[in-house]
């Protein structure tokens, strides 16, 4: 009898996390399934943006094309850009004012290679054209569209259904042995049962067989949502960095501009990669305006991606081209693969493409199970206040 009121109590927390979660985490779910295809819906949805139709024997080496682009337009700082590009493609930059120059309503320009001039422009505020709708979808999933309020009150959410998710597998435990022989049930979805069953096996039995899974998703996404607050302290404390940097204050909170050129900065981190060993292509030019720092990433591949723990970053002072930082989770602490692992084993990047597939299949499976827990959970409410009601009419003529 205590066994079955504790489980019954654990019943009624599992059903109310889900009621109170199940809306925001159906919406977080679908626009994550989205989100995991977000570059080929981008390139879908602006192809004017993106497509060169020059010749591919007219490019110019990225930094070349962006050198050309920084001397044309001097009140404008470029912030980012890939060190390769396919040979139908513009180039995608980041840009910003320079200290002291009027705002700019963008902040990515798409470069032609061959020139170097713009092709397009646009905002990655969250909008409902076409050109924003990535960053709306995005900004959805993360915080419903309310900025810092809304990221905390999803961090919440997914807290809660990393909650439900272990009270959740404890519930389908048998009651009484054998533990397997009578766990298997719950395992199994039948489509000769009925409608209403089958909806509770579904719910039941996709849990079970994702879990692992379901389960890192949810913990990635109460570390991503808490990640300023808790994570990266919790991390750097049980594991502190061996190399820190951007802990500290920004030196030039209102921004500077860099006395050096890319290209000069792509060859410093080129000759410290070879002194230490490092066999991966530069992949991204970065420049940090609050830090005057020129950065580099370094992927197996070349291109920016987020394999394994991600790219190994290197940086050095835009002003003398001292060597100042290097981020590098590969030979760094504990506490730096705990925090670059995040994103990574969130997004399904960590193991390429297929992975990445999987966890929009996982998102699909949360959705489904926000809809069947809430079907189930109509379904037997109906009884369970009849029962409810009857039991108390017969106390009451008692």
């Amino acid at each position: 009898m205590a066994e079955a009121a504790t489980k019954n109590t654990w019943l009624v927390l599992h059903r109310w996390f889900g009621i109170i979660t199940a809306l925001f985490l159906f919406i977080a779910a679908l626009t994550g399934s989205i989100l995991t295809a977000r570059s080929t819906l981008d390139r879908w949805a602006n192809g004017d943006l993106f497509t060169y139709d020059g010749s591919a024997a007219d490019r110019l080496p990225p930094i070349e094309a962006v050198a050309l682009y920084e001397a044309a337009n001097p009140g404008i700082q470029v912030t980012g850009f890939p060190l390769s590009a396919d040979e139908t493609e513009n180039i995608l930059i980041t840009v910003a004012p320079k200290p002291g120059e009027a705002a700019l309503d963008y902040d990515e320009v798409f470069l032609n290679p061959a020139t170097g001039e713009a092709a397009g422009m646009r905002s990655t505020d969250p909008g409902l054209n076409n050109r924003q709708l990535i960053p709306l979808i995005l900004e959805l999933h993360y915080n419903l569209l309310a900025g810092d309020t809304g990221r905390i009150f999803m961090g919440f959410v997914a807290l809660g259904w990393l909650i439900s998710s272990g009270v959740g597998l404890y519930l389908t435990f048998p009651r009484k042995g054998p533990f397997f022989k009578n766990w298997w049930p719950s395992w199994v979805y039948s489509p000769k049962r009925s409608f209403a069953r089958q909806m509770l096996d579904i719910h039941r039995a996709s849990a079970l067989w994702l879990f692992p899974f379901l389960f890192i998703l949810a913990f990635t996404s109460v570390t991503l949502n808490f990640f300023d607050e808790f994570w990266d302290p919790f991390a750097t404390t049980v594991a502190p960095l061996e190399k820190s940097l951007f802990h500290l204050d920004a030196p030039y909170p209102d921004g500077t501009t860099p006395a050096m050129s890319y290209a000069d900065a792509l060859a410093l981190s080129q000759a410290q990669a070879a002194a230490e060993g490092i066999a991966w292509k530069p992949a991204t030019m970065l420049y940090y305006q609050n830090w005057n720092l020129y950065g580099t990433t370094f992927s197996d591949t070349g291109d920016l991606n987020y394999k394994y723990l991600g790219p190994i970053y290197y940086y050095f002072d835009a002003a003398t081209g001292d060597w100042i930082h290097e981020v590098n989770p590969y030979t760094d602490s504990a506490g730096l693969v705990m925090i670059r692992a995040v994103y990574p084993l969130h997004s399904g990047e960590i193991g390429g493409g297929l992975a990445v597939f999987f966890v929009f299949i996982l998102g699909l499976a949360t959705a489904e199970q926000c809809f069947t827990g809430i079907w189930v959970w109509l379904k037997k409410r109906g009884p369970r206040i009849a029962a409810k009601r009857k039991a108390h009419a017969a106390a009451t003529s008692a």
